[in-house]
């Protein structure tokens, strides 16, 4: 009998952190900026023509697939651009040519949605909508990299 109750005070354990885990959103890394910070990374990102990314996602997602293709976006752009984290409460402040692409049928109908733009110009230079394939994401996403000419 104490066999059968480990084993269930076991798998009780699991899955309460399996559930707390999948229920969970995200933290923003150190490098990732919010929109606040706007005007003193455009200026940093236009003396260094560093692309601009706008990535639009909800932290506080419980889709693990958003959760793990906005973190892939994160990651895979850390050093190489700046990157702005966008919320639903953040349209206001938001540059008008990014909410117009976010909004477009290439920036797609999941998030996370992502936006490259020229630093200097205030152009959007990529859409980059949720794709289900890492494998291919990973492979949009670094496409950014070569945006600009260093």
């Amino acid at each position: 009998m104490k066999h059968v109750l480990r084993i269930v005070c076991v798998m009780s354990c699991v899955l309460a952190w399996w559930v707390g885990v999948s229920a969970a959103g995200f933290s923003l890394p150190l490098e990732v900026y919010r929109i606040g910070s706007l005007k003193d990374v455009q200026a940093r990102a236009a003396s260094t023509n560093i692309p601009i990314v706008f990535v639009y996602s909800d932290e506080n997602t419980r889709c693990g697939l958003a959760r793990t293709a906005t973190l892939d976006v994160m990651g895979e752009l850390k050093g190489s651009a700046f990157v702005i984290y966008v919320s639903k409460s953040d349209s206001d402040r938001i540059p008008q040519s990014v909410i117009k692409a976010m909004n477009s049928p290439a920036a797609g109908k999941f998030i996370p949605k992502t936006v490259a733009v020229n630093p200097k110009t205030g152009k959007v230079e990529m859409i980059i909508p949720y794709i289900s394939d890492r494998n291919k994401r990973i492979e949009e996403i670094r496409k950014t990299k070569t945006l600009m000419p260093r």
